[in-house]
């Protein structure tokens, strides 16, 4: 399938009601592509959109002589037959000025000499292997905690932000404590509202976890999230970049919502920061999006699972089925850290990205690199199989 095929394909696939991310995977595209593609085929529909349009400039202000060209080769050749000499356009243009000639800019040399198949091609570099494993998931929500912060006479406080990658749509939920109740009641309110995910994406915070305590025992929100068949990620320890959405968010929240006014008590913050995400949400453009709104995101990418608005948290959620995947990079030690808990593991996983995944069915986790299993280990979890 030739480019333009593939440009015709993309739209077709969209069309059909596919998910823009699912369609740049299957295609090995970036986002920006399939979006640049998009807003043609939307300007120019019934038209040669899928075509690539040329990028010569309309108007030529000046062309390059033919002698300044022939002596610019006649220069590099010189310069070539000496071993020692530089041959690049900045020594071209050195050696002109010593000739009494106002040599061209670089660019223009440089062109001449690409021109005359006269410049030196760089060998590309190698394929990195073991990329980072966490940019191939689709349908992910990236989560964060904020804070602690203080409102002036009243106390501490922190912010559950909570972001939908596929449209940028945002929920902030200002709680009191950093209990796995808030936060599980505001992830409730993200999925009755934007959809329930594949996969959502977090860091080590123990109160998205559980307890060093009790490490194979998982807390409400994994088992919320299981229960649903979402798949938890947790980022490499130390590395908050892995989370870049949701962390650029904080930012723009802090800058446009915390630092702008003050607050009398949470239940002020909470309002304020409803009309927020809701101005967010309808007017905030995104590049990635082709400037487009959250909300038009969303709404093109309908259909989405939505939690039932009746959902009522049971007070247990049965541990059964399902994988939590957590993405580490393993040094000098080999030493897999799983929250405190330390597995060593093969030497050829040393200074790489793993993804170690829990697998509940299984009872074991599984040491993936490059989608290649290396190791198992047994790794225990209470269970409520009947």
């Amino acid at each position: 399938m030739n480019e333009e095929q593939l440009r015709k394909y993309a739209i077709h696939l969209y069309l059909e009601g596919k998910n823009p991310s699912s369609i740049c995977i299957e295609l090995c595209k970036s986002r920006a592509w399939f979006y640049k593609w998009l807003n043609r085929y939307e300007q120019l529909l019934g038209g040669d959109w899928y075509k690539e349009q040329s990028r010569a400039p309309k108007i030529v202000t000046s062309k390059i002589s033919p002698e300044i060209e022939r002596l610019v080769i006649n220069i590099r050749n010189q310069l070539k037959n000496n071993k020692y000499a530089q041959i690049g356009a900045i020594s071209i243009q050195w050696a002109m000025k010593k000739l009494g000639i106002e040599p061209p800019p670089i660019w223009t040399i440089d062109r001449i000499l690409k021109r005359h198949n006269l410049t030196r091609h760089k060998q590309s570099p190698p394929k990195k292997k073991n990329d980072y494993p966490g940019v191939k998931y689709c349908n992910v929500q990236q989560m964060d905690l904020v804070g602690p912060r203080f409102i002036k006479n009243y106390g501490r406080c922190y912010s559950f932000n909570i972001i939908d990658i596929e449209s940028h749509c945002v929920q902030v939920n200002p709680i009191k404590s950093k209990s796995t109740e808030s936060i599980v009641n505001a992830i409730i309110r993200f999925w009755q509202t934007f959809g329930i995910p594949d996969f959502l994406q977090m860091d080590n915070e123990m109160s998205f976890r559980g307890s060093n305590r009790h490490p194979h025992s998982f807390n409400l929100l994994i088992r919320l999230a299981l229960a649903h068949d979402v798949t938890p990620i947790f980022i490499p320890q130390g590395e908050p970049w892995r989370n870049g959405i949701i962390e650029k968010f904080n930012d723009t929240f802090e800058r446009k919502l915390f630092r702008t006014q003050e607050f009398i008590d949470l239940d002020d913050l909470r309002q304020k920061a409803l009309e927020f995400e809701d101005f967010h949400n309808q007017y905030y453009r995104y590049k990635a999006h082709n400037h487009h709104t959250p909300l038009d995101m969303f709404n093109r990418n309908k259909p989405v699972v939505l939690l039932d608005n009746n959902y009522q948290l049971p007070e247990n959620i049965p541990l059964i089925d399902g994988n939590i995947i957590l993405i580490r990079f393993i040094r000098s030690n080999r030493k897999l850290n799983i929250w405190g808990e330390s597995f060593d593991v093969s030497k050829e996983l040393v200074y790489s990205y793993v993804e170690a995944i829990i697998s509940i069915n299984a009872q074991a986790l599984k040491v993936y690199q490059d989608n290649k299993l290396i190791q198992e280990f047994r790794y225990l979890t209470p269970v409520d199989w009947l």
